[in-house]
């Protein structure tokens, strides 16, 4: 009896030594060095835009590839993103992002899956964007990184994790034309 109660409890603790080391994975990813001009929300997500990319589980090491059509209007404060999903298994879904400029550089957002409000601060030419939202009935946590990269296509690299363990990524490339 002793010796399963020590086992169990070493189990425990290396479990959490090691969780600082998963937390550590899901950090804010980082803009990339020299990605080129900056990205400004209000002016590159207005008009119509199309976006392809992958959702990741971490977990499974399984793949959801994906498109997007969107659709922004800025009306001097606020940008209204409507976006229409196209998942590779069949599945749609239609979303819409509201960004309140808050003040130089920074925006609130909503939408209809995210819990509360998101984050949204533009430095260097970089948009992060830091919110928790539901997916399939569990809560789990977004932080993005949009910036502009090679031959100016629109970037976006996403960290999903839990408890602030890495669950999943998103990688997602915009363009003004279907890619």
């Amino acid at each position: 009896m002793r010796r399963v109660f020590l086992k169990k409890t070493a189990a425990v603790l290396a479990a959490a030594a090691f969780l600082p080391l998963l937390s550590a994975c899901a950090t804010v990813p980082s803009a990339s060095p020299g990605a080129g001009p900056g990205v400004v929300l209000e002016r590159d997500f207005r008009g119509r835009l199309y976006a392809s990319g992958t959702f990741r589980n971490a977990l499974t090491g399984s793949e959801r590839p994906f498109k997007v059509v969107l659709d922004g209007r800025w009306d001097g404060r606020k940008l209204t993103l409507r976006e229409a999903f196209a998942f590779a298994d069949g599945e749609r879904d239609v979303k819409t992002w509201v960004f309140t400029r808050t003040g130089p550089g920074t925006f609130r957002g909503t939408r209809e899956d995210v819990v509360g409000e998101a984050r949204v601060v533009t430095e260097g030419g970089v948009v992060r964007l830091s919110y928790d939202v539901v997916l399939g009935g569990t809560q789990v946590h977004f932080e993005d990184v949009i910036e502009r990269g090679p031959g100016g296509a629109i970037l976006n690299r996403a960290i999903v994790s839990k408890f602030g363990v890495p669950v999943g990524t998103v990688d997602l490339t915009f363009a003004r034309r279907p890619l």
